[in-house]
């Protein structure tokens, strides 16, 4: 007979993305509604046809340190701090696993660069270590130092659900008995490169970014580092750790339909939210928010609706189909670090029983809630369901429980 699987719980979360340092700062941003995105101050936006917002995390000082690895320092103190992590959760029983779509791509663009404006002869000795320090595992391997973790360590590159697959490969790691803990989630920084490929297919918004509404035009980019501490829960509660919450379930799965276009009927993200509730042996009946990708496009949008609408139209006959919001409007989008910020904000959500509005939101689509206007108060709130999607048809799901 096989093993009973452990269960996986979190005790432990760090951040910071344009609404400044912390966890708290991030929640009380989300649930006032108050968007965090300005003038983008890394590069002048000027010759992008009036495209000038971004969710940046303006206080970061430019001290040599790359970008990546900023971001990810800040997020570290706080989860360590959060989990009380310290000597003892060092060793080959701690993993690593981290999510990000292009790592700390800014190293890449100063060597191009200096490349241009080369000294002979070249390349020097600082170009050749420029290049060296620049690809896309540097940060996991700096935070495996940083923890002294010497157990598996893994980096997910899957564009915009890369750290909510990591999430997934974390869970996976303890229920195996790989690990008895995880430190996961992801990073991204924001870059004038990724900026300039989203603004030649037309994909940038020229305002706010508007998740699911009629008059949404496109998406924003934002940065930022989110972590989380994963553990079986008989780990944590030898020691005697704060639970903030539980990793129910995860899933991920391909369109196979179009490199940048999502599967119009949501083909993708509906298998991956089936594997997620299979995963987790729940149903659509159980989940009581969903925190959705919503990037603000209208391709994105319509497609998860579209899901949604498959996923929950019994509920929606009954009228039981749980909330709604995006959060993107408030932070960007994080692109590699998403999928671990909506899964932190599900927590927060589950842990005070309130329902993060979605900001910038006027008019959407009449059967759904997307809880407009102000954060709402929510009874037995126990079980959020956060997606993602991402280019190349990438999908996936996560289920977080309330600390019981």
């Amino acid at each position: 007979m096989a093993a009973e699987r452990p269960r996986v719980v979190v005790t432990g979360m760090g951040m910071v993305s344009a609404a400044g340092d912390g966890i708290e700062a991030a929640w009380s941003a989300l649930t006032a509604g108050r968007p965090c995105l300005s003038r983008i101050q890394l590069f002048d936006p000027s010759g992008y046809n009036g495209v000038e917002l971004g969710g940046e995390a303006q206080h970061l000082p430019r001290n040599g340190t790359p970008r990546g690895l900023q971001l990810l320092g800040v997020a570290a103190d706080e989860v360590l701090t959060d989990a009380g992590w310290g000597e003892a959760q060092r060793g080959p029983r701690t993993a690593v696993v981290l999510g990000t779509c292009q790592g700390d791509i800014g190293d890449a663009e100063e060597i191009h660069r200096r490349f241009d404006d080369r000294p002979q002869p070249w390349p020097s000795d600082e170009n050749r270590s420029a290049f060296a320090g620049y690809r896309p595992g540097r940060g996991t391997a700096w935070l495996a130092d940083r923890v002294g973790a010497t157990g598996p360590t893994s980096t997910v590159g899957m564009v915009c659900v890369s750290s909510s697959v990591a999430i997934v490969h974390a869970l996976d790691l303890l229920r195996r008995g790989e690990a008895d803990r995880v430190i996961c989630g992801g990073f991204e920084v924001f870059s004038q490169f990724v900026f300039t490929g989203f603004w030649c297919i037309g994909a940038l918004a020229s305002g706010p970014l508007r998740p699911f509404d009629e008059a949404r035009d496109g998406t924003v980019l934002g940065e930022g580092a989110v972590l989380m501490t994963l553990e079986t829960e008989a780990s944590a509660k030898a020691r005697g750790a704060r639970i903030r919450g539980e990793i129910l379930g995860g899933g991920y799965a391909a369109d196979a339909f179009h490199m940048t276009a999502p599967d119009p009927d949501g083909g993708g993200l509906q298998r991956a939210v089936r594997q997620a509730l299979a995963d987790a042996g729940l149903g659509p009946a159980d989940i009581d928010y969903v925190c959705a990708h919503g990037t603000g496009t209208r391709f994105n949008d319509a497609m998860e609706a579209k899901a949604f609408g498959a996923l929950f139209g019994e509920l929606a006959a009954e009228g039981t189909m749980p909330p709604i919001s995006g959060l993107k409007s408030v932070f960007g989008h994080t692109l590699g670090a998403a999928g671990a910020l909506d899964a932190a904000m599900s927590i927060r959500a589950l842990e005070e029983g309130l329902l993060p509005p979605t900001a910038s939101h006027d008019s959407g689509i009449a059967e759904f809630d997307f809880v407009p206007g102000a954060a709402r108060p929510a009874d037995s709130l126990r079980v959020a369901l956060s997606t993602n999607s991402a280019f190349g048809g990438n999908n996936s799901a996560l289920l977080v429980g309330a600390a019981s």
